[in-house]
């Protein structure tokens, strides 16, 4: 009979570990522990990003370049000691505005539009020479990066105005053992880095917007696991490798069960 024993304890384990995983998988991480007095008072204000330009110039260093509409030029025009600093951008029309005179540029390269500059201003400047810096458009795209207990960590693109509930969203939305009430958003250099707590479960419990906070470039967006979410994903590993284990042993204790036939006298 010591055998049913331990037969008898081994599936109690067995039936332990799977129904102590069984509801982790039940739980809702949207859902706040706090009570709704925790609720910020409202009117709260999320405090707006700068809008900053979504595009930023840029040097082309190539002689090379093809000026097109919408580049900028800047001009030093050296005479004698002295020299001039012109700046203008190339117009629909291919021509651009170099203080007093006007050059048709687009389609040059950057030596064939300097030549033709010096040519504009050499009837009103004495054996003028010429220095152009190409600078094209270029898009500026703003980063955050989001890591965690979220299905798609890593960086994303930043827009305008973005909040923490955007980013997780961006980050293909969190996981079901994700603690929404504790994400962190670290902020600044690393040496001294600033870091604030996000709260979504408050947000998406009682609509309070206050603890949604709005991100700036290059924060990183950490949404942690419960520690029961941990015990949960090492569960499910170690429950099939039990299962295998113990499928012989419980066969033959269902048969004892069921037959009333023990297995050694």
């Amino acid at each position: 009979m010591s055998i049913k024993r331990e037969l008898g304890r081994l599936l109690c384990l067995v039936l332990a570990i799977s129904t102590g995983i069984g509801p982790l998988g039940c739980r809702n991480p949207a859902q706040s522990n706090l009570p709704p007095s925790a609720i910020a008072p409202p009117g709260t204000p999320i405090a707006p990003l700068p809008k900053g330009d979504v595009y930023a110039d840029e040097t082309v260093l190539s002689p090379d370049a093809v000026i097109e509409t919408g580049d900028t030029l800047e001009v030093v025009i050296r005479r004698g000691a002295g020299e001039d600093k012109l700046a203008g951008l190339v117009r629909e029309t291919g021509v651009a505005t170099l203080s007093f005179v006007d050059v048709e540029v687009r389609g040059l390269t950057v030596a064939q539009a300097e030549e033709r500059i010096r040519q504009k201003v050499g009837p009103f400047i004495r054996q003028p020479r010429v220095d152009l810096q190409l600078k094209k458009k270029a898009a500026k795209v703003k980063r955050i990066f989001v890591f965690g207990d979220v299905k798609k960590p890593g960086m994303h693109p930043m827009s305008r105005h973005m909040t923490v509930l955007q980013a997780v969203a961006q980050a293909d939305n969190y996981n079901e053992t994700a603690l929404l009430d504790e994400i962190r958003v670290i902020r600044g250099n690393l040496d001294r880095p600033e870091v604030l707590t996000a709260d979504l479960a408050r947000l998406l419990t009682y609509g309070d917007f206050s603890r949604n906070l709005a991100l700036e470039e290059n924060d990183v967006v950490f949404v942690p696991r419960e520690r029961l979410g941990d015990a949960a994903e090492a569960g499910k590993k170690l429950l099939p490798i039990i299962t295998v284990a113990l499928a012989p042993v419980y066969s033959a204790f269902l048969i004892t069960i069921f037959t009333g036939t023990p297995l050694l006298k």
